[in-house]
C-alpha cells in the first residue's frame, strides 16, 4: 500500500526533463527538495523542482546533506543552504545527516540547527540515518521534526516495516523504490506517523491564498445542475481533504482537519462519494467528500 497523505523527496538525481510535473503533482501531496550536498555542492535541479512544483500548488520542504568538518563549517553550510532556498519560502528546513562529518556530530548539528534558526527558518528538522540514529545521539527534542529511513523489503510499498533506533518521529521514509505517475524512475516515499500532522509540516497552503473555510457567495458544480442545497456547515469528525475537482486525485487545496467547519452551497456525485461544493474568490471552487452525507461529519 502507498500511504496518505502521498508525500516524496527529489534531489538532482531525478532529471526535470524526465518528470512530468502537472501529472505528478496530481498524485502527491507534498514534496522535500534536496538543495545541496555540503556547501560546496548546490543541488543542480533544485530551483526547478521547487518552481514547478509550486506552480502546481504542491508545498514545499527543503533538505541539505550535513557535511561540515567543525562548527565553523556546520554554521557556513546553514548559511549556505538558507541563502539558497529562502526565495522559495519552504514551509520546513531538513538536515540529512548520513554520514560522521565531525567528531562530534551531537554539537555540530545542533551548531547548524542554531544557525538556521537565527537567519529565520521556523522549522527546522533532522533526517537521520537508522543505523547511525544511537552513535550520532543528537539533540533531537530541539528540533522541530525527525525524519527517519527504514525500507524493509523496499519494494515500493508500506508493508509495516518501521525504523528500530526509536519509536519517536515524525515522517517515516520508507521505500527508495516507490512509483508515482509522472515519473516513470523510483522515488523516495514517506508516511506521517502519529507524530505531527500535514499541516505542521507542509501548512495548509491552497490555490487561492484564503483560508479554506472561506465563502464567496453561492455558486452552483462545474458541470451538474446546482441547487441541491442550501448553504450548509459540516463539523469534520475525521481529517479530510479539500480538492480542486469532485475526485480523489484531485490537487489538494488543503487538508481539514478534525472539528475544522467548512461551508458548501452544492452537492454532487462523483466516484461514489457526494461532494460538498464551497464557493470560494474568483469564481472557484473547492470540493470536499462527504460519504454518505452524514459519514464524516455532521451537518446542519
Amino acid at each position: 500500500m502507498i500511504p496518505t497523505p502521498v508525500i516524496i523527496d527529489l534531489s538532482e538525481w531525478q532529471l526535470p526533463e524526465e518528470i512530468d510535473y502537472k501529472k505528478l503533482a496530481q498524485n502527491i501531496d507534498g514534496a522535500i527538495v534536496r538543495v545541496q550536498y555540503g556547501s560546496l555542492h548546490r543541488d543542480v535541479h533544485f530551483e526547478t523542482h521547487l518552481k514547478k512544483l509550486q506552480e502546481h500548488q504542491i508545498p514545499v520542504a527543503v533538505y541539505a546533506w550535513v557535511r561540515g568538518t567543525s562548527l565553523v563549517d556546520m554554521k557556513q553550510e546553514a548559511r549556505d543552504f538558507y541563502q539558497r532556498a529562502k526565495r522559495f519560502q519552504p514551509t520546513f528546513w531538513w538536515l540529512d545527516v548520513e554520514e560522521k562529518s565531525y567528531f562530534d556530530m551531537r554539537s555540530g548539528c545542533e551548531s547548524y540547527r542554531q544557525e538556521l534558526k537565527r537567519l529565520g527558518a521556523k522549522k527546522v528538522g533532522a533526517y537521520i540515518a537508522n543505523h547511525l540514529y544511537r552513535q550520532f545521539n543528537l539533540a533531537v527534542e530541539k528540533f522541530d521534526a525527525i525524519w527517519i529511513p527504514a525500507y524493509g523489503q523496499n519494494n515500493g510499498r508500506y508493508e509495516g516495516f518501521n525504523p528500530t533506533c526509536t519509536n519517536r518521529y515524525d515522517i517515516h521514509q520508507y521505500t527508495s523504490n516507490g512509483r508515482i505517475p509522472g515519473y516513470k524512475g523510483p522515488l523516495d516515499l514517506n508516511r506521517l506517523t502519529a507524530g505531527k500532522d500535514f499541516a505542521t509540516l507542509f501548512g495548509t497552503k491552497n490555490l487561492e491564498g484564503e483560508k479554506p473555510n472561506s465563502v464567496a457567495g453561492n455558486s452552483t458544480a462545474d458541470g451538474t445542475k446546482g441547487g441541491l442545497a442550501k448553504m450548509k456547515t459540516i463539523t469534520l469528525n475525521t481529517s479530510v481533504y479539500l480538492r480542486k475537482k469532485a475526485d480523489t486525485k484531485g490537487q489538494v487545496i488543503a487538508l481539514m482537519k478534525k472539528g475544522d467547519q467548512i461551508k458548501f452551497d452544492d452537492i454532487i456525485l462523483n466516484q461514489g462519494y457526494l461532494w460538498g461544493v464551497q464557493p470560494r474568490t474568483k469564481g472557484s471552487k473547492g470540493y470536499v467528500a462527504l460519504g454518505k452525507i452524514t459519514s464524516y461529519g455532521k451537518i446542519k
